[in-house]
């Protein structure tokens, strides 16, 4: 991306969000003038959260969100967006859903910079929402916005976490980190009550279990390729040659090399890692050396199988699955043994950037709405599967 194009991207950028400030602010002087009527201000005796495992949950969903708008910031991503991740998440994919990769990256071709930027204003609202609303009507606000978009960028952004193209493996990140998105928001809207009593963790531990063991019963299906052939080898390999410091790569095509040269038995160790790790939880419950484990097993996961979620690429647009996990896996443990705290409301001057958040999200949503129906045209439809 030229150096014109990257002030552009951030010009319009500066200008949408101070357009999201002024709506913030006009937002927020309406609710003062009403509480000055001797109207009562919505939501604003609400608990911010009372349970652990929920406030951890809350603050690392939120950071996470804000950390893919930022990254959706890099000067790289609005050209390199729809060649560096919608063409390659489109190969291999069932007619309907490849049909519409294309159409998204048509569309994004035509203005990049202003759905760049509706993307990174989304996704950092969305985070500012969830960390300073609280439980109260903003915060859950922020959380369906989280849910409906995350859905959006699981089927457009994820392919659905590649499950239908051959291939898919828990080991790189099938269903796709995204869809821990949504369950996170989901798990946070529940009533709070269900968080006091402890039994989300045990839902999450079960959850977190299963699919443990769908990521074991998928290595095992003959027509994934993991059991012969090139398998995740391939894949590996393609990992380690992306540009980044030695240390992080030697150890990916090592693992890369052993995956081709003995694919029967790296394949058995994973079905049977994976299908003792799903056991484990779903079954016995994370227990301090079983949480412990886990937390090791996604680490090795995240570096030797998602490459840290290509952060150094300048496309990356998030961490990937094993953090995700990682951060469920900690609320569940949190949530069950963790001590309850006093709920408090949500102060008023947070509150002031809950809005600021909801606006940001608004204003996005309107630049991405506005510039869908002027970007797709059948001249663009070409270019894109002669590129793909």
């Amino acid at each position: 991306m030229s150096t014109g194009s990257s002030a552009n991207l951030y010009l319009l950028l500066l200008g949408e969000v101070a357009l999201a400030v002024g709506i913030g602010a006009l937002v927020e002087g309406g609710r003062v003038f009403r509480a000055r009527s001797g109207r009562t201000e919505p939501g604003s005796a609400e608990p911010a959260s009372s349970a652990p495992g929920m406030s951890f949950l809350r603050v690392a969903l939120g950071f996470l969100w804000v950390l893919d708008g930022v990254l959706q910031a890099q000067p790289t991503m609005p050209r390199g967006f729809a060649a560096g991740v919608l063409a390659p998440v489109s190969q291999g994919q069932p007619g309907w859903l490849a049909g519409l990769l294309s159409f998204e990256e048509a569309i994004w071709r035509a203005h990049p910079v202003h759905f760049t930027v509706a993307t990174v204003l989304i996704q950092v609202g969305i985070g500012v929402a969830i960390l300073a609303g609280g439980n109260s009507r903003l915060g859950r606000l922020g959380l369906w916005a989280s849910v409906g978009w995350g859905v959006v960028v699981w089927v457009g952004g994820e392919a659905l976490g590649g499950i239908l193209a051959p291939g898919a493996s828990l080991m790189l990140g099938a269903p796709g980190g995204v869809l821990a998105y949504v369950a996170a928001a989901g798990l946070l809207l529940v009533p709070p009550s269900l968080w006091q009593r402890r039994r989300v963790g045990r839902w999450v531990e079960a959850g977190l279990g299963v699919l443990f063991l769908m990521g074991a019963l998928v290595q095992m299906i003959p027509a994934e390729g993991f059991w012969s052939g090139p398998g995740l080898g391939s894949a590996l390999a393609s990992l380690a040659a992306t540009p980044q410091p030695t240390l992080i790569s030697v150890p990916i095509l090592g693992l890369a090399h052993l995956a081709q040269s003995q694919p029967f038995l790296f394949n058995t160790g994973l079905v049977v890692i994976f299908g003792a790790m799903g056991t484990a939880l779903l079954l016995g419950g994370a227990g301090r050396l079983t949480t412990t484990l886990a937390l090791f097993l996604l680490f090795l996961t995240w570096w030797l199988g998602q490459d840290f979620g290509t952060l150094g690429t300048g496309i990356a647009t998030d961490p990937n699955l094993a953090p995700l996990l990682a951060v469920l896996l900690l609320a569940a443990r949190l949530n069950r043994s963790g001590k309850q705290a006093d709920p408090r409301p949500v102060p008023a001057s947070v509150r002031r950037v809950a809005v600021l958040g909801l606006a940001a999200l608004a204003v996005g949503t309107a630049v991405g709405v506005a510039y869908v129906p002027t970007s797709h045209s059948p001249a663009a439809a070409p270019s894109v599967r002669s590129q793909g």
